[in-house]
C-alpha cells in the first residue's frame, strides 16, 4: 500500500498508513489478545526483559519522528529541507539499530523470545510437525502468489482511496490510518488472539509488539530511503497530531507490559484507547496548503 501511495506522490497516505499499522498492532491487536486471554486465564505472564527491549525500541522510533515534526511545527529549521535531511540521517542510523535488534533476538538472547513448553503438553510438538505440510519451495511459491495478489489489491485500494473518502464523507486520513491497517492486520489480529487464548503470550506479544517494532524501525525507514532514491521528499515529519498519537500509544503500551503480566482489564484499556484514537482521526484533517503557508508567514 505504501509503495503504491509513494508511486503516485501521496506521501501523507504513506505516513498515516504505516502509523496506523503501529497503532493498530499496539492498541487493537494487543488489547484484543489481552482481553481474550484474560477471559480464560485470570493472569498471564510473559518475559519482562524482551518487553522492556521492545518498549525501548519503540521510544527510539518515536524520537526519530518527533525531531523532524517539532522542527517543522516550530519553524526552527535552518533551511526548508532540514526535516528531510534529519529524516534521512536518522533512517540510516536506525537501520543499524534494527540490525542489532535482530542479532540480539536471534543470536545472543534468543532464549528471551522462546515460548516455554508446558510439561503436560508433550504432544504439542508432534502436532505442529504434522501441520507443517509445505516444504520450502511450496512455501515460497504460495508466498509469491499471495504477494502478487495483494499487490494488485493494494494498487486498486490506493487509487480508490480518495474517491471512497468523498463518497463516504470521511477524511482520507481516517481511511489510511484506521480502516486500511485494520484490514491489513486481520491475520495478525486473529493469530494473536488464538495464541493468547492458548496462553502462548510470548507469541502473542511477538505478533503485536514485534510487528510494531518492525514497522517503526524497518518499514518506515526503508520507505524514506526508497523515496530518497527516486527523489521524492518523504520525511519523518508525521505532523503534531500523528506524532502525539504515536508517543502516547508507545508510553501506554510500555507502561502496561513493563511488569510482565496481563489481564482482561488491560485489554479493555488498550481497545478503548484505540477507539479514542480512531475518533480523533475521524475529525482530523490536514490544513489546506494556502492556509498553512499564510500561517507560516504570520509566524
Amino acid at each position: 500500500v505504501s509503495l503504491f501511495a509513494l508511486y503516485i506522490d501521496n506521501l501523507r497516505i504513506v505516513q498515516v498508513s504505516l502509523l496506523g499499522s503501529i497503532l493498530s498492532n499496539l492498541l487493537l491487536v494487543l488489547g484484543c489478545a489481552f482481553f481474550a486471554g484474560g477471559v480464560r486465564f485470570k493472569q498471564q505472564k510473559f518475559n519482562k526483559t524482551s518487553c522492556a527491549v521492545s518498549a525501548g525500541l519503540l521510544i527510539v522510533a518515536v524520537m526519530s519522528v518527533l525531531f523532524p515534526t517539532i522542527l517543522s511545527a516550530t519553524h526552527e529549521e535552518q533551511t526548508d529541507g532540514s526535516a528531510l535531511t534529519i529524516s534521512r540521517c536518522v533512517s540510516l542510523l536506525l537501520f543499524s539499530l534494527y540490525g542489532c535488534y535482530l542479532y540480539f533476538q536471534l543470536q545472543t538472547h534468543s532464549h528471551l523470545y522462546d515460548e516455554g513448553d508446558d510439561d503436560d503438553d508433550d504432544d504439542g510438538g508432534d502436532e505442529e510437525e504434522e501441520e507443517a505440510i509445505l516444504g520450502v519451495w511450496g512455501a515460497i511459491f504460495w508466498l509469491a502468489v499471495i504477494t502478487v495478489f495483494i499487490s494488485l489489491l493494494s494498487e486498486y485500494m490506493v487509487f480508490a482511496l480518495e474517491g471512497a473518502a468523498v463518497d463516504w464523507g470521511v477524511p482520507d486520513l481516517f481511511l489510511g490510518t484506521i480502516i486500511i491497517p485494520i484490514v491489513g492486520n486481520a491475520a495478525e489480529h486473529a493469530a494473536a488472539i488464538i495464541f493468547s487464548v492458548k496462553n502462548k503470550m510470548e507469541l502473542a506479544l511477538g505478533i503485536a509488539v514485534g510487528s510494531a517494532v518492525q514497522i517503526a524501525l524497518l518499514v518506515i525507514l526503508a520507505l524514506v530511503l526508497v523515496a530518497w532514491c527516486v527523489d521524492k521528499p518523504l520525511t519523518l515529519d508525521f505532523h503534531p497530531f500523528e506524532a502525539a498519537s504515536m508517543l502516547m500509544t508507545t508510553l501506554l503500551v510500555g507502561f502496561i507490559i513493563q511488569n510482565g503480566e496481563s489481564n482482561w482489564l488491560q485489554g479493555v484499556m488498550l481497545v478503548v484507547a484505540y477507539c479514542a484514537v480512531a475518533a480523533g482521526f475521524f475529525v482530523h484533517t490536514d490544513p489546506p496548503e494556502e492556509g498553512a503557508r499564510l500561517m507560516m508567514r504570520e509566524l
